[in-house]
């Protein structure tokens, strides 16, 4: 039997493998990763804003195959909308289908709290409109945010973003890490680093970055899995994704 202690149910919102091989890759024995794709293929506010619907539609799908929990992935509907939203449509949803969902946002309010964060960085390929969103958000659990400048590859903005979604694929963890380092330098102190998005490829970088910065790294895709493991009740200790997936960080659930 594949999945003998669990199967979690994945809502990604673009078509990347490496927002999934992430959780693939880290998955423990017993657990089996269902991976399903919302498909945004625009940086625009309406492109997000039309994904809830999609979003239900795969969730009703991964319950029927046989998926003990719900993840969903993409913080830009969420941000847009705010998290009295994202409680709201959460636990709708998590009614109509029998089953937890993990949301995009809260998780990584969570784990920040959980790490006794109160002032951090925040690092992210967005406008002004959706980090100060995060801003606003994080705001709400008495954590002070800091705004890197959003990553720009190319120099040009596309809709609410600072780099296309199609650049994304080519921005490496090397270019996180210098990006990260870079603004931390010329910022007022802070007790850890975010980073927003799965569609640059983080995860190697945050080790890096607590290492070399001694600060705390928490990434989006990494306080998002970390959550949904602890709602599941399976430990799932991990050596190379940073302080909160070291096992010794839980959260107040």
């Amino acid at each position: 039997m594949v999945a003998w202690r669990a199967r979690i149910g994945l809502i990604k919102p673009t078509h990347r493998g490496k927002s999934f091989a992430y959780w693939y890759k880290h998955a423990p024995e017993g657990v089996e990763i269902v991976p399903t794709f919302i498909g945004f293929r625009s940086e625009k506010r309406e492109s997000f804003l039309e994904g809830f619907k999609k979003a239900e539609e795969l969730a009703v799908q991964l319950k029927d195959v046989g998926c003990d929990i719900i993840a969903v992935s993409g913080t830009p509907p969420f941000l847009l909308k705010g998290l009295d939203f994202e409680r709201e449509w959460a636990a709708e949803l998590s009614a109509k289908i029998g089953l937890p969902v993990v949301t995009p946002m809260e998780p990584h309010a969570i784990a920040l709290q959980t790490l006794g964060v109160r002032k951090v960085a925040l690092a992210t390929y967005y406008g002004n409109e959706l980090n100060q969103a995060i801003v606003s958000y994080f705001s709400r659990f008495g954590i002070q945010s800091e705004v890197m400048p959003g990553l720009s590859t190319t120099g040009q903005s596309a809709g609410l973003y600072t780099t296309s979604l199609l650049a994304l694929d080519e921005v490496s963890h090397m270019d996180v890490y210098r990006h990260c380092k870079k603004a931390l330098a010329g910022m007022a102190p802070v007790e850890a680093i975010y980073i927003n998005g799965g569609g640059w490829d983080a995860a190697p970088a945050i080790d890096y970055l607590e290492r070399d910065l001694k600060i705390k790294v928490v990434w989006a895709l990494a306080a998002e899995m970390w959550l949904t493991y602890h709602m599941l009740k399976i430990e799932n200790p991990l050596s190379d994704s940073g302080a909160l997936l070291s096992g010794k960080y839980a959260p107040a659930i």
